[in-house]
């Protein structure tokens, strides 16, 4: 993969993070899941991970074996997909299960001082995953990264989570700039990286500032996610953890331990974006380890999946191969994501699902296993995956997925999909079992299927709203060879 030592403009993106109480040690005997106990759920999101990023989807310089190993054990998704190519509407739309559209979450809420200055974030109405799961007695937890409004309306204890560790905007420093041991590779869209009043990593209602900056902060999400596990897995009652480290996103900053382990890439943005990637990977060892000590690994559901494709927009990081694009374009790089799921008691391991599927699928995944029912004053684009996986039921889970950031609009339908903006630019159309790489644009010789796409995308967006807020001024980026304009 090439790697490229440049500069890129500035990009001001919001960042979350939440931090859990400090919890016992691991149980050193494991127990057997209490007999009918609904099913533990871990939902954890990597932040900015691209899809060829780790080492089951193809990555050649970094081995991911704890995040592997939930697709090993479970089912790994070859065409899932995210609603979003950017952080806060893909993060709206997992939480839930919805086309994020559906209430206007279109674009970022940030940079911090508009997200309060604004009073931006994921409408109160909308039900979210802590919420639904709390109502089926769930003990309900996040740690990481919220991206959803720092106001008391959209903070996490306020809208289903009983536990809260992390930071309310788009991204933070992972440690202090001075500390002996950390690697830092400066890109233009992070200034200096230090903490904010509204990056700092705090926890609970008080927003109590719970992180000094001394632990790198993937280690220390990673240690508090794995004390939730061991103390919750302890009651009677089931637990969903939503993990959100931020990791890969911006600052570049590693410590040695995992810096060390890429000698062989040369490119300083390169080897510490590897370094993060395995510090990533190390944290989701920490936390499948507390579950199999917790003896509820069989009755526990752990999902893996990104918010967004690879930063193309930082030079030397991301690859054009196999998939185009990055974060914020609507090629496969910036909506196609690393996806797994491993749930012992029910998946056969070792599945490949070649179907499309979305983020939005985990909501009502989880919400089925837990013995709920989606509301009914309100439409779920979401789906149960679990009949599909266990051969109950057949065919694909989706007819078709959508995208819109206005002006980018996108559809896939089968193995067709068609990116066009809305404003006339262009109309790109796609097939992607012959061109996975979106290189052909078969606009012209196939009049046919782009009415067809144009015509389903068309119905798609009756149903969404305008968005709530307006795009920051839009990012004039080059993508694999070809300029777009790309809104935040």
């Amino acid at each position: 993969m090439k790697r490229v030592i440049a500069l890129v403009t500035a990009l001001a993106l919001g960042f979350t993070t939440f931090s859990a109480p400090h919890q016992a040690a691991v149980a050193k005997t494991p127990r057997a899941a209490k007999a009918g106990k609904a099913p533990n759920v871990i939902v954890i999101v990597a932040d900015d991970l691209g899809y060829a990023d780790i080492s089951a989807y193809g990555a050649k310089r970094i081995s991911t074996p704890n995040i592997d190993r939930i697709g090993l054990e479970g089912v790994r998704f070859t065409d899932g997909y995210v609603s979003a190519p950017v952080c806060g509407p893909s993060r709206a739309g997992i939480q839930t299960g919805r086309y994020q559209g559906r209430f206007g979450y279109e674009y970022n809420n940030g940079p911090p001082q508009r997200d309060v200055e604004e009073n931006l974030g994921l409408p109160p109405d909308e039900l979210t995953m802590g919420e639904a799961l709390g109502r089926q007695g769930y003990q309900t937890a996040l740690i990481g990264k919220w991206h959803l409004g720092s106001n008391d309306a959209y903070y996490p204890t306020n809208r289903g989570y009983q536990t809260f560790v992390g930071f309310l905007t788009g991204d933070t420093a992972y440690m202090r700039l001075d500390a002996p041991d950390l690697h830092y590779a400066p890109t233009a869209d992070v200034a200096l990286p230090r903490r904010t009043p509204q990056s700092q990593i705090i926890e609970g209602p008080a927003r109590t500032v719970v992180h000094n900056e001394d632990e790198y902060l993937t280690d220390y999400f990673g240690r508090r996610a794995a004390e939730y596990v061991t103390r919750a897995a302890r009651s009677d009652r089931p637990y969903f953890l939503m993990l959100t480290p931020n990791a890969p996103h911006t600052p570049l900053m590693v410590t040695r331990k995992y810096y060390e382990r890429f000698p062989q890439i040369a490119d300083e943005h390169a080897r510490v974006y590897a370094a993060m990637i395995s510090a990533l990977d190390d944290m989701v060892g920490e936390v499948l380890k507390a579950v199999d000590a917790s003896g509820e690994a069989d009755n526990t559901i752990v999902f893996f999946l990104t918010d967004n494709g690879c930063a193309s927009y930082i030079p030397g990081l991301c690859s054009c191969e196999p998939l185009r694009g990055g974060k914020l374009s609507h090629y496969e790089g910036g909506v196609r994501a690393p996806m797994m799921v491993r749930w012992p008691a029910k998946l056969k391991p070792g599945q490949v699902n070649r179907e499309i599927v979305s983020s939005l699928d985990i909501f009502p995944t989880a919400l089925a296993a837990a013995g709920g029912t989606l509301p009914k004053d309100r439409v779920y684009d979401g789906v149960d995956l679990t009949p599909h996986l266990t051969g109950e039921k057949a065919g694909p889970p989706h007819d078709l997925l959508a995208w819109r950031r206005r002006p980018l609009a996108s559809i896939r339908i089968g193995d067709w999909k068609l990116w066009k903006s809305l404003d006339g630019q262009y109309t790109l159309l796609f097939n992607l079992k012959d061109d996975l790489n979106e290189t052909t644009n078969l606009a012209a010789s196939r009049p046919d299927k782009l009415r067809e796409l144009e015509a389903a995308f068309d119905r798609w967006a009756k149903d969404m709203q305008d968005p709530r807020w307006p795009s920051r001024p839009p990012r004039d980026q080059d993508v694999c060879g070809t300029p777009f304009k790309l809104p935040i």
